[in-house]
């Protein structure tokens, strides 16, 4: 059954020529068109960053509704950071706006020989040249596009200086600083010379069956004020977790070297809006202000989200708040993912630890734990593919051949993407899905957040075991991470933000079910929308196996498969993903 096909836009680069055609059928929305578009159209073994690879952006049928939240974009397509599937998301206001211009993708194929920048305004499209737009960061190329047309509401997704010298973990941003950060999908924008895609739409979301569709968005605005989490989200975001992960004793402090950091209450959650919060702000259509403008005497910029914030205090060893505040800012303007660029920083300052590198294999900058100079300039290098930052602008897996077995042991990836700011070995629903997800090491894939709550009837209710809801257990992980699998699909597709629909699990597969029929005017059941994303989950992991995936990299770094974590709550907890891989494979109706 088709649940939904929409309008596509397809722009090849090399002509210039601009169609409009539909999206693959049996579709759901934003991710599932992608995976689709690029299973049934790329060709196996391309160059991520040559002309052959294929970029999609997409929304889907509920994006810019009155549902909170439905308010991301999905960029897909092959990765150049781990040469397989790649994709990522981003929030804000620019996914709302495609919609209401009336198209639910844009595929991009080809390359242009020169700068250019796609230009939607409802019915009216074109590319335009973008040389003069070649150098500046993201929030420089918003402010200029928004002044040559005369309009301080144009919606625009860019990239910095990081995609167009083709990073592999460079990000598309829009409003500024809400990212598509993961599997380099900036990088590939970059390769076909695509600066930025600015749009304006004028056609609301209108529902076939509003009273149905009204009672779907009143029971999800109703669950997401009386959950327990309401208030402190709204208050801190995603940094009221940097404390939770402490008392649970997955910190990843110097590089996973210790689960404690003595400085936490200087760089966590209250301490950024204690005294870098200037005001709390939202995405479209949100009752949660997660968000915030921050300061600090050198900077100023949106967030950080806890990745950032950990990322360049706690696992670089950094106390220092303000500077992981003006890092973050940093990369959000050179167009870099912060995870993976903070992972760079924090592997190197471990190898210099361990004596494995030296200042002088890093152009003479100092590697020292919590290092001004690393935290600064590294970012810098990388954007611009200057010195050292040449090399590490290629990931972990290929910079760390350039110094030595030794620091190649040291890495911290999955695939070739880097891991998140947390301890898999104490959270091992987390653990699993970073080893076998289709985009590599990622936790945002479908967040198994049911594994940190102890509450055993909604694990039984939602996988159909207590078990799955005890993060330090491994029994029940298969199936929790193949429903939290299933709720990311959905949410891609949704375009609905993941912090509401998967951390908080307010959105389930029945309320969806109840905002798709209420939009269409017919009836979609939740199995229709399982089956959805289980196609989309088969699709993905066939597009890999093409590209020659083998089942043993479903795994993880071997740090954390032969040393238990050495410290703090969780001291002495190991880890066997295997035999989590092997339920998760059952779950799946996959073979070994």
């Amino acid at each position: 059954m088709t649940v939904y096909q929409g309008t596509r836009l397809r722009v090849d680069l090399g002509s210039g020529k601009i169609a409009r055609t539909t999206t693959p059928d049996k579709g759901i929305g934003a991710r599932s068109f992608n995976s689709a578009t690029l299973f049934n159209e790329l060709a196996a073994g391309v160059d991520p960053l040559g002309p052959d690879n294929i970029l999609c952006i997409a929304v889907g049928p509920l994006t810019g509704s009155s549902l909170i939240a439905t308010c991301r974009f999905i960029a897909s397509a092959k990765s150049p950071l781990t040469g397989y599937h790649g994709d990522s998301g981003a929030r804000g206001f620019f996914a709302p706006e495609l919609r209401w211009a009336g198209y639910d993708q844009i595929v991009f194929t080809g390359a242009s020989d020169r700068w250019v920048y796609l230009r939607i305004d409802d019915d009216s499209v074109e590319l335009r040249d973008a040389s003069h737009l070649v150098g500046l960061d993201i929030t420089q190329t918003t402010v200029q596009l928004r002044e040559e047309m005369s309009d301080p509401d144009l919606q625009v997704a860019a990239i910095g200086p990081a995609g167009e010298n083709m990073v592999r973990y460079a990000i598309i941003s829009c409003n500024l600083s809400r990212a598509a950060g993961r599997t380099g999908m900036g990088a590939v924008m970059g390769s076909k010379k695509i600066k930025a895609i600015v749009v304006r739409g004028s056609k609301p979301v209108k529902p076939e069956d509003p009273d149905r569709f009204k009672r779907a968005c009143a029971e999800l605005r109703s669950r997401i004020e009386t959950h327990p989490e309401f208030e402190s989200r709204g208050k801190y975001g995603t940094t009221r977790i940097m404390d939770s992960l402490a008392d649970m004793g997955v910190l990843p402090a110097y590089h996973y070297r210790s689960a404690c950091f003595e400085h936490l209450q200087d760089v966590n959650g209250a301490a950024l809006r204690k005294n870098h919060v200037v005001k709390e702000k939202s995405c479209y259509n949100c009752n949660i202000h997660c968000s915030r403008y921050n300061f600090t005497e050198n900077s100023e910029g949106e967030g950080p989200e806890y990745e950032a914030q950990a990322g360049f205090s706690i696992k670089c060893g950094n106390p220092n708040l303000d500077l992981a505040v003006e890092a973050s800012n940093a990369v959000n303007r050179l167009g870099l993912d912060c995870i993976s660029t903070a992972e760079m920083i924090a592997w190197l300052m471990e190898c210099r630890h361990e004596g494995v590198v030296h200042e002088k294999d890093v152009d003479g900058i100092d590697l020292s734990w919590g290092s001004r100079e690393a935290i600064t300039r590294l970012p810098e290098m990388i954007a611009h593919r200057q010195g050292v930052g040449d090399i590490l602008a290629d990931g972990a897996r290929r910079a760390a051949p350039s110094f030595g077995p030794a620091a190649e042991e040291l890495t911290v990836h999955v695939k070739g993407l880097e891991l998140f700011s947390a301890d898999p070995r104490g959270i091992k629903g987390y653990a699993l899905m970073n080893a076998v997800n289709s985009r590599g090491g990622d936790h945002y894939r479908g967040e198994p957040m049911i594994e940190l709550t102890g509450d055993e009837a909604l694990a039984v209710k939602r996988v159909g075991d207590p078990d799955a809801a005890h993060r330090l257990k491994e029994k029940g992980k298969g199936a929790l991470v193949n429903y939290a699998e299933h709720l990311g699909i959905l949410s891609d597709s949704m375009t609905i933000c993941k912090n509401i629909s998967n951390c908080m699990d307010v959105v389930d597969f029945e309320l969806a079910a109840e905002a798709y029929s209420g939009l269409f005017g017919r009836e979609i059941t939740a199995a229709q929308l399982w089956d959805a994303c289980s196609q989309t989950s088969q699709i993905e992991r066939d597009f890999n196996v093409r590209e020659g995936l083998q089942t043993d990299e479903d795994t993880l770094p071997r740090r954390f498969l032969e040393e238990p974590i050495p410290d703090g709550p969780a001291k002495g907890t190991r880890i066997d993903v295997g035999s989590m891989v092997r339920d998760y494979y059952k779950q799946k109706g996959w073979r070994m």
